[in-house]
């Protein structure tokens, strides 16, 4: 009888720390895609708003705007998967400053080197993501060898 209390109360125990963890693992993966939204809006807004001074369009709010606007939610999706996938031993502040600098670099070349295929929107997009992926890529494989 005793055996089974005590086996009881280890079940629940371990019951509490697996919903504990669980609950970190959202509390964080809430406060990546948060951090990942504001991010990505930033390079969105400041690729975009790059391109359109390139295009002779000046500098302008709604540059940003859009860029932002299109940037957020791709931050939002991108640093969660990211950060829990390929980067769990790279410092944060590193993982959101490189995969920025990457997304913006890669916007702004999707947009400039493929003039010809397709809509521009979805091909500054492509570039941001793959300007991301790499940056990551690259943080990666520094940790890794580290």
């Amino acid at each position: 009888m005793v055996s089974d209390a005590h086996s009881h109360n280890r079940s629940a125990g371990e019951s509490e720390l697996k919903m504990r963890r669980i609950g970190r693992i959202v509390r964080v993966t809430l406060g990546l895609m948060g951090a990942g939204f504001v991010c990505g809006a930033l390079a969105g807004g400041a690729a975009f708003s790059t391109i359109a001074l390139m295009e002779g369009e000046g500098i302008w709010l709604g540059a940003f705007a859009i860029g932002a606007i299109y940037g957020a939610p791709l931050g939002a999706v991108t640093a969660p998967l990211l950060s829990w996938l390929l980067l769990r031993r790279v410092p944060l502040g590193l993982m959101f400053s490189a995969c920025s600098i990457g997304t913006m670099i890669g916007g702004i070349l999707g947009w400039v080197t493929t003039p010809q295929a397709g809509d521009s929107v979805v091909r500054a997009l492509v570039g941001a993501l793959i300007g991301c992926v790499v940056a990551a890529g690259v943080l990666w494989s520094r940790v890794r060898r580290a």
